[in-house]
């Protein structure tokens, strides 16, 4: 399942050129006196969509909240300047092609769709989004005829649905309509999608709904029949309870105790043993294609002696996130830890500052949502496996030189601007860096989490 020691990667992105900064920064600077950096402003945001398998099947890219509600509504020539950032950014880290068969939704304007680095996107799975509406209500000017020509360049269109105007215009040449459900009670909810479904003729009509806030909210829309949700509920902790899994978590806890204490391997071989799931699952990774072993491993104690210690002590932890029957609540969870350990792993390596070891780095954040997971003081798991003291120090009073990077990772996945450009300057990256690593970080999740699908 987790095959994590191959590359990922055979070309690294080129950044974004820094003019496109400084030409949204000249349209509209956030004060005359005070023009914003282009490091201020080049943070790529993404949030996570599930479908109905509750998983993640896409992301929405944007630039930083703050970013995006001074340039929403605003006038085409303020819009077309965020555009131009955004497509830039996404143009430059490769998202299409580097997420498979996930989705990569984007926000723009009409207006945008002439912009020559729209041809860097892929087209197959980028869903452009557009307000499909002017500010009168109407269905905007000549915006068949522009969604026609995009579509007919490979794109998906998506629209976002604030009214019942324009309503069958509108499902007949998009792919994707969003609802932003707050704005409606179940009912309404429920009508909306009988009305989109009948419409819709011969069922290509994808349905999202967005804004979720809560897991009571997202049952409502799951049960109305929507395909694709999205909102804080993705992250939200309501009803919290241990995820149900095939490996015997205790056992695991209990050999990285043993390998961090030094036990030989013959008690460590007999420790595994005493678990099925762990002792297949461990031969079934030594023997992987990708190791290019010779001959087939059938002994414990040869599949220790070939991995080493500090490698099977991470392939061993990646197991404390073997969730089998899960909801989108552990689906998210596990791959939001396996992102940040794999985040922090790479700006570990890219910054290659005295005293930091991207291992650990790694566990530092795969550890740090295992409280949420196991439902355990997160004290008395890291006492039971024995961690490196500069993982602790991170973990339990969020100091030592880790902890930089795990905060770094946390305010990423919240798209916290500030925080992230005050922990990039810590950690000594650049954001050009940290999109490019983030990318590559949710990728490996993918990839790991589809191992097991």
């Amino acid at each position: 399942m987790f095959n994590f020691f191959r590359s990922l990667f055979s070309r690294k992105p080129a950044p974004p050129p820094a003019d496109t900064f400084q030409r949204l920064n000249e349209v509209a600077p956030l004060r005359s006196d005070q023009p914003v950096s282009t490091e201020d402003r080049s943070f790529v945001c993404r949030e996570p969509i599930l479908n109905r398998r509750e998983k993640v099947a896409g992301y929405e890219f944007l630039l930083n909240q703050r970013l995006h509600k001074r340039f929403s509504g605003k006038s085409p020539a303020l819009r077309r300047a965020y555009d131009d950032v955004l497509i830039v950014n996404l143009a430059s880290l490769g998202t299409g092609s580097l997420l498979g068969h996930r989705l990569s939704f984007v926000e723009l304007s009409p207006l945008s769709f002439d912009n020559p680095q729209l041809a860097s996107l892929e087209q197959a799975n980028t869903v452009l989004m557009i307000d499909p509406l002017d500010d009168n209500g109407e269905l905007s000017p000549g915006l068949a005829v522009r969604l026609a020509e995009i579509k007919a360049r490979g794109f998906k269109v998506g629209c976002y649905l604030r009214s019942e105007q324009a309503l069958e215009e509108i499902v007949a040449f998009c792919d994707f309509v969003q609802i932003s459900t707050p704005a409606y009670d179940g009912l309404q909810i429920a009508d909306w999608v009988r009305r989109l479904r009948k419409l819709d003729g011969n069922g290509r009509l994808a349905l999202i709904a967005a804004d979720i806030e809560s897991s009571d909210d997202f049952q409502v829309c799951f049960r109305a029949g929507f395909d694709y949700f999205h909102g804080p509920f993705v992250n939200r902790r309501e009803d919290w309870h241990p995820p149900r899994a095939n490996v015997d978590r205790s056992r695991i806890m209990q050999v990285l105790g043993q390998l961090r204490s030094g036990v030989e391997g013959g008690e460590l071989a007999s420790s595994i043993r005493q678990d099925p799931v762990v002792t297949y699952k461990l031969l079934r990774y030594i023997n992987s294609s990708a190791n290019g072993l010779e001959h087939e491993i059938t002994s414990i104690e040869q599949s220790l002696l070939l991995l080493g210690r500090e490698r099977f002590y991470r392939w061993l932890s990646l197991l404390l996130f073997d969730v089998q029957k899960s909801g989108y609540i552990e689906r998210v969870l596990t791959e939001q830890a396996l992102a940040r350990a794999s985040l922090m792993e790479r700006l570990g390596r890219r910054t290659r500052q005295e005293g930091i070891n991207p291992d650990q780095l790694f566990l530092t954040g795969l550890f740090s949502q295992l409280e949420k997971l196991l439902d355990r003081p997160l004290a008395e798991i890291l006492d039971s496996v024995a961690m490196p003291p500069a993982v602790n120090e991170a973990l339990l009073t969020g100091s030592g030189p880790l902890a930089p990077f795990l905060n770094l990772a946390v305010a990423c996945e919240n798209g916290d601007q500030k925080a992230t450009t005050i922990w990039a300057m810590a950690c000594r990256v650049d954001a050009p860096s940290v999109n490019q690593e983030l990318l590559a970080a949710l990728v490996w999740a993918n990839e790991v989490l589809e191992m097991d699908d």
